[in-house]
């Protein structure tokens, strides 16, 4: 979606719900929205009371009834959008709400963008851009701890704490801006040890939420661990054995995985896809040779290596290596129980023991084993972007008030700091940035 391709004044609508369930729900926001509703919906009040459900019919724009359902009107500024809003409920088939939105765009209506109704929240100042952020974030999260995150985020806990600091930093540049006022006078600034502590703290706060992000990212975006080792050193088996079923075929012939195996599974909150790998060896097999490549490109982008060596075998491989952390996972140790190997996890993916302490690894690794439920993190990189910027401009401040820098300049970094947190909430916000971000909404919201 372009910013010059839409116009926030148009009267927009579009399907909110999936289609194909019991209840559908059409939502249209702006100032044709009653009039479209009063031409279509029947029967209904001479006066709409707001936010209260209507039972009646849904008519194309010949009178034929459509579907039954309910309505409801939700008169600007107190509604989603800040516009007028009307929600239809209806039968959620998809052939039904087709044609029930059809009648919405012949009737003046547009065709919502992705995303449209909730930037036009933010532009009427129905919600800051975190909040927004947490919307899609809602939508999107794929467990209980991703959910979580963005509940702490739509209530606006990282909204609050920016607007905190950036009021402090505005404290500070006043007092700069007077000594720049009467530099004439040769005023001296008051306190500029005092101002260059208070930077420092605020500098701190912004720097400790700011060290969420890896965590957070892992919390929304989820993970990539790789299973490597030599073949038939278990990985298939292990991979079966944490995923709960027969994903991957485990046979006694080595070189059975001739291609990477990737599912999804959760671990401590966190969604994790694991990927079942080719044996590493060398090989004059093709077929193989071309398994082994794609191993080495799944290496690439892992974020956790998770090598297995079967401990009834020896000599034992060196584990691979692209500088992202690794685990040693000591396989078949129902075999051989006896032998372990040093700082090896002891795993029977046959006798299912080692499985549990192998998750709890897996996640101290990743940087989320002690990541508490309900905390506030980090978990988009604009976020963690601003402010790093702002931290940055605040430590700039406090070492120019320490060495008696010009309070011009410490006002440049000041500045900064302020404008790097409004445009975290939104308050300064370019285009492009907003384009970028409801872009990735869905349709209808």
């Amino acid at each position: 979606m372009t910013s010059l391709s839409i116009d926030p004044q148009d009267t927009i609508a579009a399907i909110a719900s999936a289609v194909g369930g019991g209840v559908g729900v059409i939502r249209i926001s702006g100032s044709d929205a009653e009039s479209i509703l009063r031409r279509h919906f029947r029967p209904l009040p001479i006066t709409l009371e707001p936010r209260k459900m209507i039972h009646g019919w849904w008519h194309d724009q010949d009178g034929t009834p459509v579907d039954e359902g309910l309505a409801v009107f939700m008169a600007g500024p107190r509604s989603y959008t800040g516009q007028d809003v009307v929600e239809l409920q209806l039968h959620g088939g998809a052939l039904s709400l087709t044609q029930s939105l059809a009648v919405c765009l012949a009737a003046g209506a547009r065709r919502a963008e992705p995303g449209e109704f909730t930037r036009r929240a933010f532009l009427n100042g129905r919600m800051d851009l975190t909040r927004a952020e947490a919307i899609a974030d809602l939508i999107g999260a794929r467990t209980e701890r991703a959910l979580d995150a963005a509940r702490e985020l739509l209530r606006g806990r990282l909204y609050d704490l920016a607007m905190e600091v950036r009021e402090a930093i505005l404290r500070i540049r006043a007092e700069l801006e007077v000594n720049i006022d009467f530099v004439d006078e040769e005023v001296p600034l008051v306190d500029p040890l005092g101002l260059a502590r208070r930077a420092e703290e605020l500098a701190g706060r912004l720097e400790e939420l700011a060290e969420t992000y890896v965590r957070g990212r892992l919390v929304r975006q989820g993970a990539r661990v790789v299973l490597t080792g030599a073949p038939n050193a278990g990985k298939s088996s292990l991979f079966n054995a944490l995923l709960g079923s027969a994903r991957a075929i485990v046979t006694e012939v080595a070189g059975t995985t001739r291609d990477t195996v990737e599912e999804s599974i959760e671990v401590h909150g966190v969604p994790v896809v694991l990927v079942d790998t080719a044996g590493l060896r060398d090989t004059p097999d093709r077929i193989e040779a071309e398994g082994i490549a794609r191993t080495e490109a799944a290496l690439a982008t892992a974020d956790l290596i998770v090598h297995v060596e079967d401990v009834s075998q020896a000599p034992l491989s060196s584990p691979p290596s692209n500088g992202a952390p690794r685990l040693l996972v000591a396989s078949k140790a129902d075999l051989t129980p006896t032998r372990v190997l040093d700082g090896a996890i002891a795993v029977s993916a046959v006798a299912g023991t080692g499985l549990s302490e192998l998750r709890d690894a897996i996640a101290d690794a990743l940087g989320v084993g002690e990541l508490s439920r309900g905390g506030l993190v980090i978990a988009h990189e604009r976020h963690h972007e601003a402010l790093v910027t702002a931290a940055g401009a605040l430590r700039a401040a406090s070492q120019g008030l320490a060495s008696a820098a010009p309070p011009e300049l410490v006002a440049v970094d000041v500045a900064d700091a302020t404008e790097a947190l409004g445009g975290l909430v939104g308050l300064t916000t370019i285009e492009d940035v907003l384009d970028r971000l409801f872009a990735s909404f869905c349709i209808g919201k």
